[in-house]
């Protein structure tokens, strides 16, 4: 018997994605079908996590969406792995004194197991009547069937997200850097020239961290790549709301921001300077598209601005 706060049950339940949102149209399908072939007055299709049952589609229960645990038939399902069949709850020895008779009339009830493919059991698919039923052969068989088809539509919902899932990290493997987490030079050339296009007015700042070179052959490179992704963490969150920041590459961190940003660039400077490391920060400024009408135009200038710190740049090679 599986247990309802059973860890690998509870997450299999989570992948599913059904606790997130409303309830579906493809949900609501099946307990529609579930009520009128079986003529129940209740249709229920019910996740059971750890202290309560959650309607994700239901027919004929008014605005109620969830229950304490106390108030479950469907747990029964849960723990059991198999249908539950009950003729008159009252004087059932499972289900007997449960609140759910007195508080929604549940008096007959026929629930199915919701098993996803890995085999873990995430909730039923249940019938309810007022009064006492005998259950037919055939109303387990169209439950059961009910009950694979809601089941095979859960499953399709779950590798889809698995499938969106995998693209979002493509994509961001692809346009982020893997030791800062900042953009990385493919997705800054991308919004550089998407910007350019657009002809909108902003500012390229282009960061030397000065004295990295000298930090890495201190201390090594493994401190130093500690350094460097706290340094550009650092110079992110500083310019939170003005733009987006990105690694070039080497010690050079840059960023895309809205016109006229130029103070805060030089805040940012200040603010990223290392002191228990030596590092200092050099930062200069490119007015888009005043200042360059190209990518190649834009790096060139902030490199050679750059330059005249006396520090050699790489900005545009």
């Amino acid at each position: 018997m599986t247990g309802v706060g059973d860890p690998r049950r509870l997450a299999a339940l989570a992948e599913t994605g059904l606790l997130d949102g409303n309830g579906e149209a493809a949900l609501h399908r099946v307990t529609r079908l579930v009520a009128e072939v079986l003529h129940v007055p209740v249709a229920l299709f019910t996740v059971i996590t750890e202290d309560r049952q959650v309607f994700k589609s239901s027919v004929g229960l008014g605005r109620v969406r969830e229950t304490p645990l106390s108030h479950s038939f469907c747990r029964h399902v849960v723990e059991s792995g198999a249908p539950l069949e009950v003729v008159d709850a009252r004087s059932h020895p499972k289900v007997a004194g449960n609140p759910a008779i007195e508080a929604f009339g549940v008096v007959s009830y026929l629930g199915m197991p919701l098993v996803t493919s890995d085999g873990e059991r995430i909730g039923a698919l249940c019938a309810v009547d007022h009064e006492p039923r005998q259950w037919t052969g055939r109303d387990h068989g169209v439950l059961e069937d009910l009950a694979g088809a809601a089941m095979a539509e859960v499953e399709l919902r779950r590798a889809n997200r698995a499938v969106a899932a995998a693209a979002a990290e493509l994509h961001f493997v692809a346009t982020h850097d893997t030791l800062t987490r900042l953009g990385n030079r493919r997705a800054l050339l991308d919004d550089l020239e998407q910007l350019l296009d657009d002809g909108r007015a902003a500012t390229f700042a282009l960061f030397d961290l000065h004295g990295m070179r000298g930090y890495n052959d201190a201390h090594g490179h493994v401190a130093g790549d500690a350094l460097l992704a706290r340094l550009g963490a650092r110079l992110e969150s500083l310019l939170v709301g003005h733009g987006h920041v990105y690694r070039l590459g080497g010690v050079q961190l840059c960023a895309l921001l809205d016109a006229g940003n130029a103070e805060v660039v030089a805040a940012a400077c200040t603010a990223v300077r290392d002191r228990t490391s030596g590092v200092s920060c050099r930062g200069v400024t490119v007015d888009l598209p005043r200042e360059g009408s190209s990518v190649a135009a834009v790096l060139r200038l902030a490199d050679a601005r750059l330059a005249g710190y006396g520090h050699v740049a790489t900005a545009g090679r």
